[in-house]
């Protein structure tokens, strides 16, 4: 009989979504990969001196719809006084990906965010993106 190894309760060969950045948090490459391919992968990368990481993008394969992203659009109407320009140019630049690209996508820019502006996202689309919750 032959044993499947898992990672938590996943088959370790089965592909899932990760999106690779360098040191500078600049996007690399996305794809899909088993746990293990992505690992031989970043190990090689690192024998070649390059310090790269990966994360798993588990949103939605969909775009979401207007009444979906709504609430973050209200959000950023209502230009919230104590939010800095730059995050708000970055909740904009988050918006316009979910309406053109699948929710998973969002998460490769709110990755970077600082926690402070990953709660202004609002929590109905940080669970379609595939964000975590408590």
């Amino acid at each position: 009989m032959k044993k499947v190894v898992t990672s938590g309760n996943k088959p370790i060969d089965k592909k899932v979504r990760y999106a690779v950045f360098n040191r500078n948090d600049r996007l690399i490459r996305k794809g899909m990969f088993t746990a293990s391919e992505i690992q031989q992968y970043l190990n090689q990368k690192a024998h070649e001196g390059k310090s790269y990481y990966a994360i798993e993008l588990k949103g939605l394969n969909r775009k979401l719809t207007a009444k979906e992203l709504k609430p973050l659009e209200d959000k950023i109407k209502r230009k919230n006084p104590e939010l800095p320009a730059k995050d708000l140019t970055d909740l904009k630049a988050l918006f316009k990906i979910l309406q053109t690209k699948p929710a998973w996508e969002g998460m490769i820019k709110a990755y970077h965010f600082d926690t402070a502006l990953r709660e202004e996202i609002p929590l109905s689309i940080w669970k379609k993106m595939g964000g975590d919750t408590l």
